[in-house]
């Protein structure tokens, strides 16, 4: 029994690193201005069960990343807190945070999580603005402002990085639904899949941020996931699209 206790703890303890990992987000915030924004992802690795934290400063009137963005930390060791990734990862990324003045607070408008079960993951329903008695699915905004994010796999030529035979690489169409009008149009669309994203294989809609607080700006960030390839499944990471509601 001693010997089955050891083996089955042995096993439990080498879960986390053997699995493949998805990544949580956190919006950090926004400038005054609603130019720049900043979120985190984090996690652990799969395969090497290393904590890492990522900070990324987006420019969304360029749809860029800032200069110097991402910062990025990784603790070698299975020991590590991912509090001591963060840190590091945070104490890159301060100078820059301050310099751009991202100060202001980041509203989650609607949230999708890799862990919530839900039958579809490429859709997003949300309210541009709080309603008093909830947004309730199935019924009409009161006040005409409900959307839906959606994302299209696109076929395009696979990364060099990425081998043959190990299944194929999409690009992504993020698509804006205004649901009162049903009028529908593109806000994103690959053109080439950026060697960044690690040979992607689906995407999700993970969040829709916006800037809390008065005044109210329509610089609005569709946080999108990105299934890639890792060591022991897809991986589960994140990429900022800038919209506006209006054209």
């Amino acid at each position: 029994m001693r010997t089955l206790l050891i083996f089955l703890a042995l096993i439990l303890g080498c879960g986390r690193a053997l699995a493949a990992d998805g990544a949580a987000f956190n919006p950090i915030g926004y400038s005054p201005d609603s130019r720049y924004f900043a979120f985190e992802q984090y996690g652990v690795q799969d395969g090497s069960g290393f904590p890492y934290w990522d900070v990324f400063l987006i420019d969304l009137k360029a749809n860029e990343w800032v200069k110097g963005s991402p910062y990025r930390a990784m603790i070698e060791s299975e020991e590590a807190k991912p509090s001591a990734a963060r840190d590091q990862a945070r104490a890159a990324a301060d100078p820059a945070l301050k310099q751009l003045g991202i100060t202001a607070p980041a509203e989650l408008l609607a949230a999708n999580p890799a862990t919530e079960a839900v039958p579809e993951r490429e859709r997003l329903t949300f309210d541009r603005w709080y309603q008093s008695l909830g947004s309730r699915s199935g019924e009409k905004s009161a006040l005409g402002v409900r959307f839906e994010l959606s994302v299209e796999k696109l076929p395009l030529p696979r990364p060099a990085a990425c081998p043959e035979g190990d299944g194929e690489s999409y690009g992504v169409k993020v698509i804006l639904k205004d649901l009162q009008t049903g009028t529908s149009r593109a806000i994103f669309e690959d053109k080439s899949i950026p060697a960044s994203r690690n040979c992607p294989a689906a995407y999700d809609v993970a969040a829709v941020v916006a800037q809390a607080g008065l005044p109210m700006t329509d610089r609005l960030v569709a946080v999108i996931g990105v299934y890639s390839r890792g060591f022991e499944g897809l991986n589960h990471r994140f990429i900022a699209v800038p919209f506006t509601i209006s054209d």
